[in-house]
């Protein structure tokens, strides 16, 4: 709903000149078509005028990264339906319907890092990637979602192996990981270290579940949700 400032008009005024100037529109009224204006425009006043923001300065090279509070667990992000399935070798048709909207993202206040070289030192902590290669080279290394992209919905979804009916249901899941970073110039105590955090995602899996079968002790958190959501139970 759109804010606006009311005011009203004096009746006894019979001038129409003096009507009109007293009615004007302000400029929250939404019949104006009047925006904000964006900082530093000249419409802004003197002191945004000409104002133009100062690059960023860039972090030094060749500087270390701690990583600290560091999280890493499988989340579900979909599930499909419960079907019945009979024959031997029929494939779940179910559809699978996504729960998350994950978005890989890097965060950081100090000077500005390269998000590659993040995420390839996280890799490295991750034991995703080995020190040494080029953190360009993403496509070589990369086993992380990069910023910007959203976790994956793997809808392979699964099939019957014997000739016994079975109930199943199909889900996606991939491995959350959330962490926080210092970086570090090498010997430079009056160098400003940059501050931030990575939300990204490892490996993903998917997978079907019996819904007339417990699951075992070593099933996921993600596996015991998709059974609770899909199966009843």
């Amino acid at each position: 709903m759109k804010r606006t400032r009311a005011f009203s008009c004096a009746v006894g005024v019979l001038v129409a000149g003096l009507l009109a100037s007293a009615c004007s529109a302000t400029p929250d009224d939404p019949d104006t078509g009047a925006q904000p204006k964006p900082a530093g425009s000249p419409a802004t006043g003197r002191t945004g005028a000409g104002q133009v923001a100062a690059p960023q300065e860039r972090a030094c090279e060749g500087g270390t990264y701690t990583w600290f509070n560091l999280q890493r667990r499988y989340v579900l992000n979909g599930v499909s339906d419960a079907q019945t399935l009979k024959a031997e070798g029929t494939e779940l048709t179910e559809p699978m319907r996504r729960l998350r909207t994950d978005r890989a993202s890097l965060e950081s206040d100090g000077p500005r890092l390269d998000s590659k070289a993040v995420f390839y030192a996280l890799s490295v902590r991750l034991g995703l990637a080995d020190k040494g290669e080029d953190p360009e080279d993403v496509e070589d290394w990369s086993a992380l979602g990069e910023p910007g992209s959203y976790a994956p919905l793997n809808e392979d979804g699964g099939w019957t192996s014997g000739g016994a009916a079975v109930r199943l249901v199909s889900y996606s899941a991939f491995e959350k990981v959330d962490a926080d970073f210092r970086y570090t110039c090498k010997g430079g105590k009056d160098r400003e270290p940059t501050v931030g955090h990575v939300l990204t995602w490892g490996r993903d899996l998917s997978g079907a579940l019996n819904c007339e079968e417990p699951l075992s002790k070593a099933g996921s958190a993600a596996a015991r949700e998709a059974v609770r959501l899909s199966c009843g139970r």
